[in-house]
């Protein structure tokens, strides 16, 4: 039975797409609504703000919105700027903001339809009209409804253009190009130049292999010119510094976490080497338990307050996102999750991840994308998969050369191998000196 007394609306899916907004103003850019499609005033007058702020390339936050709203004579009608808190406590996951829009849209048109029926009832009654006038203003109005309800996902010659122009005047005018190198020469040119914005790098090796140094040696490479969130499920800040200061002044992490230094190594600590720290544009997040939701807004953060360069992961399988039945189902959540914060926010996100134990069985121990443990979607999410091999790590011998093989790449070659040096005392990769002589 149809309640016709009830109205559609969900006034907590208006809500969640504005604290969305207030979350991550760029989403507003990708949303198919308008401010009368939101049944309740208070919503309506936020997402109308909204609009203006972004038609004039202002950020959106709590800020500037109060202070649009208050302009407009509005601020009180809301609710002042206490209804933003609620608006942003009552979101679930800005990731998920187009969900949220549809639903806002869908019964906006549910609304439309009730009004035009009442409408259309009108003309019905209306006998003085010619009939073949009142069925063109009835296709008028059906017409008008399926163009305001519905947009079209297909894209014109014109407007794809229009879209790659900035791109391709990027390109046309950076030296270097739009990817962010990793300062590993041999396999920057094998993967394009580095690393770009809004795409998924998954780094895969098996425990103690050198993930998380591998990690910090792109994100401290980088972090000289871009600014790198580095969000950490598994190692606390001071290990990580260890490592840091460790690398910095030459000695093993070892003789940092001991302590009882000396006077010129505790004065090599606090000059040399937290000076380095402080010099670097990195940025750190550990908030226990780590999950998508967290990273996304850690990462909107970043970005309103300082820019955002790279997110770097470490790693998806410790993410706590509670989700199916299964770890494999968990992984695909995550993994999916994680790619979509990296187009929503347009930086890349190089996360770390673990490999099966069954490769241990195999003669050969490189990794293959099937190695990836409780893959879930990630081999088909990620846009580019690195794995770490080194013979040293199975053979009791001294050679630290590292084997990074470029197991998939969706603009690119992949089944290619580059070779770098590892050097475990000091917790570093760096590209081979040339008195290596290998074929790389």
């Amino acid at each position: 039975m149809i309640d016709i007394t009830e109205i559609p609306k969900n006034i907590e899916a208006e809500e969640s797409v504005i604290g969305s907004l207030l979350l991550d103003g760029d989403l507003i850019h990708g949303l198919d609504l308008l401010a009368d499609d939101f049944y309740s005033e208070p919503n309506r007058l936020c997402f109308s703000a909204c609009k203006q702020l972004a038609e004039r390339g202002t950020k959106i936050n709590q800020i500037t919105l109060g202070q649009e709203l208050k302009d407009r004579g509005n601020l009180e009608l809301v609710g002042g700027v206490a209804y933003f808190s609620h608006l942003i406590s009552v979101c679930a996951s800005p990731l998920d903001c187009q969900d949220y829009a549809k639903i806002v849209k869908r019964l906006a048109t549910y609304r439309s339809i009730i009004n035009m029926g009442g409408s259309i009832a009108h003309l019905g009654y209306d006998q003085s009209v010619d009939i073949s006038k009142t069925i063109d203003k009835v296709d008028e109005m059906v017409l008008s409804l399926r163009k305001s309800g519905t947009s079209s996902p297909i894209i014109t010659p014109k407007q794809r253009a229009d879209m790659m122009v900035d791109r391709y005047e990027k390109l046309y005018t950076m030296e270097s190009g739009i990817a962010l190198p990793t300062g590993l020469k041999k396999l920057d040119s094998r993967i394009g130049g580095g690393l770009y914005a809004g795409e998924l790098a998954v780094l895969a090796a098996r425990p103690s292999m050198g993930k998380t140094t591998f990690l910090l040696n792109i994100a401290k490479n980088l972090a000289s010119k871009q600014i790198v969130l580095f969000c950490s499920a598994e190692m606390a800040v001071e290990g990580i510094t260890d490592r840091d200061v460790a690398g910095e002044i030459g000695v093993t992490t070892n003789q940092i976490r001991q302590g009882g230094y000396d006077d010129d190594t505790y004065c090599s600590i606090t000059g040399q080497g937290l000076s380095s720290i402080i010099n670097r544009k990195l940025y750190f997040y550990h908030d226990m338990p780590l999950t998508c939701s967290k990273i996304l807004q850690a990462g909107t953060s970043m970005q309103l307050r300082y820019g955002l360069g790279l997110i770097v992961i470490d790693y998806l399988g410790l993410l706590d996102d509670d989700y199916g039945r299964s770890g494999y189902e968990r992984m695909g959540y995550v993994s999916r999750k994680i790619k979509q914060i990296a187009m929503k926010l347009d930086v890349p996100i190089l996360a770390a991840h673990q490999l099966n134990r069954a490769l241990e069985m195999r003669q050969d121990k490189r990794p293959q994308l099937h190695d990836l443990r409780d893959s879930g979607r990630i081999e088909e999410d990620a846009d580019l998969v690195l794995f770490l091999y080194r013979d040293s790590y199975y053979e009791d011998n001294a050679d630290n050369v590292t084997e990074v093989l470029i197991a998939k790449q969706r603009q690119g070659e992949g089944h290619q191998i580059v070779k770098v040096y590892y050097d475990a005392e000091h917790q570093q990769y760096r590209d081979l000196e040339t008195n290596y002589k290998l074929e790389l």
